[in-house]
This record gives structure tokens, C-alpha cells and sequence, in this order.
């Protein structure tokens, strides 16, 4: 991968969370994970410790069902300057092992879980 240089007049990002990954450059590798247990619960009963725990969800245990590889595409990048060149940008959020990348990446692996659950008050 050929190196450039980035020139930025403006980026204006109001959130970045949970493994999410805002770069300016090249990159040759990128792995974000982010896993997390959301706990909605009836009433206004607030608790530290809601019981959730990451072994007691089977998706949080799966390996990740990825699709084989396609064939090797020949390509060929001609760069007709070493810069990247971005104006302005105005992003309202980036969040979950997503990837906001200025700049070219050879390789993206990412994952995200997340478990929704909701607890009721009985009666």
C-alpha cells in the first residue's frame, strides 16, 4: 500500500463508542470488537449489578459465521496525487466496531454483539 498524506480542513465527529475507531491515514489492519448485554427494566428500580453475565448468553460463546473468501480479484491503483484531501465533515456518531477511516484500509475484521433483554415487575 502506497503511503499518503492527509490534509483535513474540517471533521466534526459528536460520538465515537464501543470499539469504534475513527482514523485519518492509511491503514493496513483494523479488528474492532465490542460486545455488551442491554438491560431494559420496568420501574424505576436502579441496581450496579443487574445479574447479566456474558457466559450465560450463547451468542456471546459462538464463533462468528463468516463467509469463505471470494476468488483473488487483480487490481491495479494508480494515485494521482500523495494526498487525501476532505474538506469538511460534519458525523453524528460512529459506534459499535464500526470504522470510520480517511484513508485507505487493506483489511477490515470487525464484530459486534449486543443482547437486549427486558426485565418486567411481576404482577
Amino acid at each position: 500500500m502506497e503511503k499518503r498524506t492527509v490534509h483535513t480542513e474540517k471533521i466534526r465527529l459528536n460520538g465515537l463508542t464501543y470499539s469504534a475507531i475513527f482514523n485519518i491515514g492509511d491503514t493496513k489492519l483494523a479488528r474492532p470488537r465490542s460486545k455488551g448485554i442491554a438491560v431494559q427494566k420496568e420501574g424505576a428500580s436502579f441496581q450496579e449489578d443487574h445479574g447479566a453475565d456474558f457466559n450465560e448468553y450463547e451468542l456471546f460463546q459462538q464463533k462468528a459465521n463468516w463467509p469463505p473468501p471470494g476468488p483473488p480479484v487483480q487490481k491495479m491503483t494508480i494515485q494521482h496525487r500523495g494526498t487525501i484531501q476532505v474538506n469538511r465533515l460534519n458525523i453524528i456518531g460512529v459506534t459499535q466496531s464500526a470504522i470510520f477511516q480517511v484513508g485507505s484500509i487493506n483489511q477490515v475484521d470487525s464484530e459486534a454483539r449486543l443482547k437486549h433483554t427486558r426485565k418486567y415487575l411481576s404482577g
